[in-house]
């Protein structure tokens, strides 16, 4: 006599588990040769990593494995269980399966991309932002099909909607969008950090790029964030690394201009002494410019000598007139070199 679960006898259900079984051990055995072959091909190429990144998603491929082999026993078993809302959750589990295994695969690309990069400008300054938003994509693909398994109609309704979504998060963000862009091209503009900027009236150097503003840190050592699709409808300028006279304006608040003077020109001859940067063969020079309203300006002049880097003197200068005119100290800004 044969025993019975519902309407499905025992031996059937023997009969599912060794053909579950079987298939799961072949599509290891194919999978196993198939990596083999990967590797062979592969494994001193470029693409190194891919092999490599199969090896070790093993346990999602097995998953997959599990899934079509189940799919493939009750099929056996009794096909019409292989319809409805078995099938679905079966077809679902290997969307997101997949979605893992190819965005596991997207990801290290990019990141071995990254590594081989010798210019990392350009999109490179932003790749945080693209393997976040790559990884976006591919999972939202991921669910719009299961949407669709789970209804045609609902999925192509989902999906008109969301396109309309993207349209319109797209136009109220049209500037984060710009200045997303703008930064993957800033590299061919050669602007990077510890660069001497100018922009908008603000002059300083570059602290970082990001991918969708440039931090500026003006001489005051005030941070200003830049929106980087400015640099592309704004003017700007790049100083040369190397200068050979550098220019500050200093705005000093008291009563006697001479002694103002006189201090200033004590800090900048001492700079001048201490800093190797700044050319012995002239002493920097300090120049009244005028008075308003109890403010005094001055011009500052340094020479740099070759191969010397202008921040570090601008930061030494700063700090010491910081140190002694405290708030009387106004403003201080890079003149025009």
């Amino acid at each position: 006599m044969v025993a019975f679960i519902g309407e499905i006898s025992v031996n059937q259900v023997l009969m599912g588990g060794g053909i579950f079984t079987a298939s799961f051990l072949v599509m290891l055995i194919v999978w196993s040769a198939l990596l083999r072959t990967i590797f062979s091909v592969m494994g001193k190429s470029k693409f190194y990593f891919v092999p490599r990144t199969l090896k070790e998603l093993f346990f999602s491929f097995a998953f997959i494995f599990v899934l079509l082999s189940l799919a493939v026993a009750v099929a056996f078993v009794d096909r019409g269980l292989l319809s409805g809302e078995i099938l679905k959750i079966l077809e679902i589990l290997i969307i997101f399966a997949v979605a893992n295994i190819v965005v596991r695969l997207v990801l290290t690309g990019i990141d071995v991309q990254q590594k081989r990069a010798k210019d990392r400008s350009g999109i490179y300054r932003s790749i945080g932002l693209v393997k976040s938003t790559a990884g976006i994509i591919l999972y939202l693909f991921a669910i719009l099909l299961s949407i669709n398994v789970l209804s045609a109609d609902i999925g192509s309704a989902v999906m008109v909607s969301g396109f309309f979504l993207v349209v319109l998060l797209f136009a109220a963000g049209f500037d984060q969008v710009k200045s997303i862009i703008a930064g993957f091209q800033l590299g061919d503009y050669y602007v990077d950090a510890g660069h001497l900027i100018k922009i908008n009236g603000n002059a300083g150097f570059v602290e970082s790029v990001h991918g969708r503003s440039t931090l500026l840190k003006t001489i005051e050592g005030k941070t200003i964030v830049i929106p980087n699709f400015q640099f592309f409808n704004r003017q700007f300028e790049i100083d040369p690394e190397e200068i050979s006279e550098m220019y500050v304006l200093a705005r000093v608040s008291g009563k006697d201009s001479v002694k103002i003077k006189e201090r200033i020109s004590a800090i900048s001859s001492k700079i001048a002494i201490d800093l190797e940067d700044i050319s012995d063969e002239y002493k920097p020079g300090v120049f009244y410019s005028g008075v308003e309203e109890g403010v005094h300006s001055f011009k500052i002049t340094f020479k740099i000598s070759p191969e010397s880097k202008v921040r570090k003197v601008l930061d030494r200068f700063c700090t010491e007139m910081s140190k002694e005119f405290r708030d009387r100290l106004k403003t201080l800004r890079l003149g025009e070199y």
